[in-house]
């Protein structure tokens, strides 16, 4: 697992994940992970969150023993399950100053 609970973490945007995965013939949703999808529904819930794509894991399902079934639930969406291919990354502290122009650009 490579976040723990109470993480606030930012959601990939459906472009990066079409580019990354592609669009999968099965219902036009985006195909992540073993059997997990980023839904339409998803962005749309994200997008009327109005979060910044930032959400709060409030559950982590990790009872397998080889970690290829494990998900997160967030705290803001919990009708959904989310793997770690679905988070870009750890969402920096609002309050933390930006230190480089890289950052204002989020260019990594």
């Amino acid at each position: 697992m490579k976040y723990k609970v109470k993480d606030k973490v930012k959601i990939k945007a459906w472009k990066e994940l079409e580019k990354e995965y592609g669009i999968s013939s099965y219902g036009g949703n985006i195909k992540c992970y073993y059997n997990y999808f980023f839904t339409e529904y998803m962005e749309k819930e994200i997008e009327e969150l109005n979060c910044n794509r930032i959400l709060t894991i409030d559950f982590i399902n990790d009872d397998d023993d080889d970690g290829s079934c494990h998900f997160y639930k967030m705290k803001e969406l919990p009708t959904w399950h989310w793997s770690d291919s679905m988070i870009k990354c750890l969402a920096k502290d609002e309050s933390e100053p930006i230190t480089n122009r890289f950052e204002i650009l989020d260019i990594r």
